[in-house]
């Protein structure tokens, strides 16, 4: 059995988006292409690697197992050339960033414009590997700044807050619970939870667990249009930012609802290596802040690119 790296990346992109027409149009290729790529790699196999299940493909026994093999080689590759780009520009800085959560990658791309902008010589690695150690990796060197929601202090790096945000509920606008003004812990018990991949969850950690609460059932899906998807099929209660829930291309038939009566509120905070000390890193930090702060509006994607326009055309010809 023979596997190249677009065998890998069709397997990644159909797990994480459970469409194989999705999969297909992220890696450039045509639907039957990517669907004769798939029967190829399973007959060599011997075995099918996913099954549709409520609407979606998903991985089988078999799959997951290749499809977790499939991550971890395809991490490495992403990492080395990674390597390999900073050995050959020889002198040019870089700040390596990762995030505490995926949904992050929705704004943080307005930042990167602002800081190539200020700093031209500097590139910005993101290090999505370290997504779920985001200290270790800072320990590790291997990351310079973590956008965080929730670590332990750890002695010798520095926090710096960024912004807050508020979680809510999120299903089908004929749930039972729809209906509510907010949610308590107890009514949770009896739900399926839909969540991002990952050992630890906010909801879990800081509503649930300390009331004793347990769902139902727990699922964890990579991407966010498989979670909303899910929610909007009826298949259980998505958590999501308020930020991300206004910027969803399509929210009709979602209600989202507030979780306990104050609602559960996030600090993001900036975790920075002792050794990023640098203006650039107080650049990145300040950029993250006025991000988060035209955030807290609902039209939030509007507001950056309408900064963004009038910082590109107050640029010097």
């Amino acid at each position: 059995m023979k596997l190249d790296t677009r065998d890998l990346e069709l397997l990644s992109c159909l797990a994480e988006d459970g469409s194989l027409t999705t999969a297909a149009k992220r890696m450039h290729l045509s639907q039957p292409a990517a669907s004769q790529r798939l029967a190829r790699l399973q007959a060599s196999i011997g075995s099918n690697l996913f099954e549709r299940r409520n609407g979606l493909m998903r991985p089988t026994v078999v799959g997951e197992r290749l499809v977790a093999a499939a991550r971890n080689v395809t991490t490495q590759l992403d990492a080395a050339f990674a390597d390999i780009t900073r050995i050959l520009q020889g002198g040019a800085k870089h700040l390596r960033v990762t995030t505490q959560c995926h949904t992050c990658y929705r704004w943080l791309p307005y930042v990167m414009r602002e800081m190539s902008a200020a700093f031209p010589g500097l590139c910005i690695d993101i290090v999505p590997e370290a997504t779920e150690a985001p200290v270790e990796a800072i320990i590790d060197n291997r990351v310079d700044i973590a956008i965080v929601s929730k670590i332990d202090e750890h002695a010798g790096l520095a926090l710096h807050d960024l912004f807050e945000d508020e979680l809510f509920a999120i299903m089908r606008k004929d749930h039972v619970l729809a209906r509510r003004s907010f949610l308590n812990p107890p009514d949770f018990r009896d739900q399926t939870l839909i969540v991002y991949n990952g050992t630890r969850h906010a909801i879990h950690d800081e509503i649930l667990h300390p009331a004793g609460v347990v769902p139902a059932r727990t699922l964890q899906l990579r991407m966010t249009e498989a979670i909303i998807e899910l929610a909007r099929s009826g298949q259980g209660i998505a958590v999501q930012s308020g930020w991300a829930f206004s910027d969803l291309g399509n929210n009709d038939g979602l209600a989202a609802v507030r979780i306990t009566r104050g609602g559960f509120r996030r600090q993001w905070q900036a975790a920075v290596s002792p050794a990023c000390n640098g203006e650039q890193a107080t650049a990145f930090i300040a950029s993250v802040r006025e991000a988060g702060r035209r955030m807290q509006k609902a039209d939030w994607r509007m507001r950056l690119d309408k900064a963004e326009t009038k910082r590109n055309s107050a640029r010097p010809a």
